[in-house]
């Protein structure tokens, strides 16, 4: 079973996502409300894919991704990055980070599940099922 996490601090838009994931591709996935409880989470469950957003308290999405790729064990997690944010300086450190894709808000759900589907296609390639 393919496991992701969410580390998003709105509400609304993290249950978006959740119901998503349930129900397009049965995976209940992990949550985290900003990157400092995100990583917390990663220390106990390893999560194949992550959604992330940028612009969150505590930790923004930036310095989870700087924490996150440090890490051996999570530097090829593929990151979905979900945003409001279009400045492109951000974008490109990201990218430099190795973010997988770039979801802009407000959520489409439609090409938010497609672009899930790919990533998840992908893991299920490389790992032969």
């Amino acid at each position: 079973m393919i496991k992701v996490l969410i580390v998003e601090d709105d509400d609304t838009v993290r249950a978006i996502l959740k119901r998503l994931l349930i129900n397009k591709f049965g995976i209940t996935p992990f949550e985290a409300n900003n990157g400092g409880v995100g990583l917390q989470i990663l220390q106990d469950n390893i999560p194949d894919i992550i959604l992330l957003d940028n612009i969150m308290p505590v930790m923004d999405g930036l310095n989870f991704l700087r924490n996150l790729r440090k890490d051996e064990k999570f530097k090829n997690i593929p990151v979905l990055v979900i945003t409001t944010s279009d400045d492109s300086e951000i974008v490109e450190q990201m990218i430099e980070l190795g973010i997988t894709d770039y979801i802009l808000k407000p959520i489409d759900p439609q090409l938010t599940a497609q672009r899930i589907k790919k990533a998840v296609d992908e893991i299920k390639t490389r790992n032969g099922s």
